[in-house]
């Protein structure tokens, strides 16, 4: 099963060469309903009061048919949790595209004042079209600003030297971090974990630049 590999792009791409199976409408069947908690999540806090729970459906639909139309096959991520962080991108841009025009067709603006939202509502056909997997990070301040300074050092005795602690300290504070990571809900703790991969790899490419 797709969601049990560590390396899914190659399952994934079976997968999606053969979107009839069991194996594909299983997955399909999950992207949406994580799509359909990302819509709800959106239409309750920043869109609220802008579509009707109908319109909630339509939205997750469309997100399906932008996955299935060519978004699932731009996807150029490894694990499980960059998956669905790109799905949740090409969610947000879908509904964020939707509420913009619901706004346009809801508000009569003229002159610069129109000029200035075409301009801010411009949007593209295809929302996961320029997509960097994005997402929030959890984390609190301290804990966000202490890994990153783990991601700059480049290993945890070197950490602790240039902090002048023991090795067994920098061990202990990477434990407590996890421990209120697998405290959040399921989505929070997929976006902790994306935050670290893809702020880790950006100190790589720091080191290796």
């Amino acid at each position: 099963m797709l969601l049990r590999h560590d390396d899914i792009r190659e399952p994934l791409e079976q997968l999606l060469a053969d979107r009839g199976s069991p194996e594909a409408r299983a997955l399909y069947t999950t992207l949406a309903r994580y799509s359909h908690r990302r819509v709800m999540r959106l239409c309750a806090g920043r869109h609220a009061g802008l579509f009707s729970t109908d319109e909630h459906e339509e939205l997750v639909a469309e997100v399906l048919l932008h996955l299935m139309r060519g978004a699932l096959c731009r996807f150029r991520g490894t694990t499980v949790p960059e998956l669905l962080a790109y799905v949740r991108s090409v969610t947000d841009r879908t509904v964020g595209h939707a509420a913009r025009r619901r706004i346009r067709e809801r508000d009569t603006l003229t002159g610069e004042a129109r000029l200035s939202v075409t301009e801010w509502t411009h949007s593209s056909p295809a929302p996961d079209l320029g997509v960097r997997i994005s997402h929030s990070n959890p984390l609190n301040e301290r804990d966000s600003a202490w890994l990153q300074q783990l991601f700059q050092a480049g290993s945890q005795a070197q950490l602790a030297r240039a902090s002048g602690v023991s090795r067994a300290a920098v061990t202990q504070r990477i434990q407590r971090i996890r421990s209120r990571i697998r405290s959040m809900e399921q989505d929070q703790q997929l976006e902790a974990e994306v935050w670290a991969r893809q702020s880790a790899y950006a100190h790589l490419e720091q080191f290796e630049s």
